[in-house]
């Protein structure tokens, strides 16, 4: 299922080699601007290669990429760093910068002035208070939790004022309360803002719960485009996955949920 709307992001049969190794093989994505989208899939399968592609981090072999209906190759990294910001999986623990120094030198793409306009006079002070670390501001990195770091990072992607944001695992490092916490946090910028989210996740659960559309990848190829319903089936997720899991609905929301398929001991 490809997005209804014109894509905002196309990416068209990419294929990248490393020697004999292949990273990408024909892998496609289409994005509509406002989408939720999680790209899913066992390690090795190209989910990362694929992201560093789409910001340009990456040159693949073969295919070619849009941007707002822009080929990659006509746009400056300037101009990529106006449309996209990307969110690691964390950040290293020894950062000496303070949480307001770090998130304004993610503002380096619209010069050493920030550039600040009239719609949004302080970037750095906005992103932080959307993502509540306001009281943060002053407080080295270095002496930050994993979840207060990660959404120091978050901020830093928001105060680029880019329409997509593309994240890669920010939750897989974190324990179940700041896990959800940051879940939390991308519904309410993806629904208040209209950012557009390409985000990488081993977390179906999340991906069933919170994306408009899920991909699957597997050995460098994007298999599967579905909406998140249509892709929380047995049949799918064996192919993407080669493994089962227990399907149950979630008891409020009613979205498929994954459970182990073995009995646990008791």
């Amino acid at each position: 299922m490809k997005p209804d709307h014109q894509p905002f992001i196309k990416a068209d049969r990419l294929g990248l080699h490393i020697g004999s190794h292949r990273l990408l093989d024909s892998a496609c994505l289409e994005v509509a601007a406002g989408e939720k989208v999680a790209i899913v899939g066992p390690n090795g399968a190209g989910k990362t290669t694929l992201a560093r592609c789409l910001l340009g981090l990456t040159r693949p072999d073969t295919g070619s990429i849009t941007i707002d209906g822009k080929p990659m190759g006509q746009l400056k990294r300037s101009s990529l760093a106006h449309l996209m910001a990307y969110v690691p999986q964390q950040l290293p623990e020894r950062i000496s910068f303070t949480a307001a120094e770090f998130i304004g030198m993610s503002r380096y793409a619209y010069g050493s002035s920030g550039q600040k306009d009239q719609s949004d006079p302080d970037p750095v002070q906005t992103a932080m208070e959307l993502t509540g670390i306001t009281h943060l501001s002053e407080q080295p990195l270095s002496t930050m939790s994993g979840g207060e770091r990660q959404r120091v990072s978050i901020a830093a992607a928001l105060a680029q004022h880019t329409p997509v944001l593309i994240l890669d695992e920010p939750s897989a490092h974190l324990d179940p309360k700041q896990r959800d916490v940051i879940h939390d946090l991308l519904a309410k910028i993806a629904r208040e803002h209209g950012i557009t989210l390409i985000v990488i996740t081993h977390d179906l659960n999340w991906a069933s719960s919170d994306f408009d559309r899920i991909i699957g990848m597997r050995d460098g190829q994007t298999l599967v485009h579905e909406s998140a319903k249509a892709f929380m089936q047995q049949e799918t997720l064996e192919q993407i996955f080669d493994a089962k899991w227990l399907l149950h609905p979630h008891p409020h929301s009613g979205h498929p949920m994954v459970l182990p398929h073995h009995s646990p001991k008791p």
